[in-house]
């Protein structure tokens, strides 16, 4: 997004709350290593996948976005 704007920047982001620095984790899930990141309650969201195996991408159990729990953190 671009904005243009007359108003300086440090004004239009003053509320920005900078703090919510997601803390991403690799770990290994249905035999894929995947990306995620904190949700909550011992659940962790898909973020990314780190395989070279196609059959991975096609998985819907995978995909960027499926919660899952009951992991082993790295």
């Amino acid at each position: 997004m671009i904005l243009y704007s007359i108003v300086p920047v440090d004004i239009v982001f003053k509320n920005f709350d900078y703090g919510n620095e997601v803390k991403y984790f690799e770990t290994e899930y249905m035999g894929e290593k995947v990306q995620v990141a904190e949700a909550g309650n011992n659940q962790y969201r898909i973020t990314k996948i780190i395989s070279t195996s196609p059959q991975a991408y096609l998985n819907p159990g995978l995909q960027p976005g499926c919660l899952i729990s009951n992991i082993k953190i790295n």
